[in-house]
């Protein structure tokens, strides 16, 4: 398999990115954390889109929408967001919201082999972003009741 390029870029405390090239094409993990909640967008390939969005609550429930991709199929990026969220799993303070899309045009055997790998590389690369940078708990006040 050839060889392996990642890049990160931080932005700041509440953000950050890192891309994975291999196979002649890149894949890409943004994170950016409102609170205790994150965003992650894995996206990549010739053509970046939004097909596929999973969610995961502060107890552990997963939920996956894949949306139609062309008449008859439904987008399979979901295989790509579960490999990032076992890896960063362990490290969620709070609610995960995933949200990919990767299109390869004219995808070889040896570019699809690469795209687990990758995925699994972009979800190791955000755990150690986020155990370096954990989330702080926000002060939350409510309405008082007028009972």
């Amino acid at each position: 398999m050839p060889e392996k390029i990642i890049k990160k870029s931080s932005q700041n405390k509440n953000s950050f990115e890192v891309n994975v090239t291999q196979a002649d094409y890149t894949m890409t993990a943004m994170l950016e954390r409102q609170s205790l909640d994150l965003l992650i967008q894995i996206i990549g390939g010739d053509v970046a889109h939004y097909g596929v969005v999973m969610t995961i609550d502060k107890t552990g429930h997963e939920e996956t929408i894949a949306l139609p991709s062309r008449p008859g199929h439904v987008h399979q990026e979901n295989v790509l967001i579960d490999q990032v969220a076992k890896a960063i799993k362990p490290l969620l303070q709070g609610n995960a919201f995933f949200v990919s899309g990767m299109h390869v045009n004219d995808i070889t055997p040896e570019q699809m082999h690469a795209a687990i790998p990758m995925a699994q590389t972009l979800g190791e690369e955000l755990a150690k972003w986020l155990e370096k940078h954990p989330g702080s708990k926000p002060i939350v006040s409510y309405a008082k009741s007028n009972k």
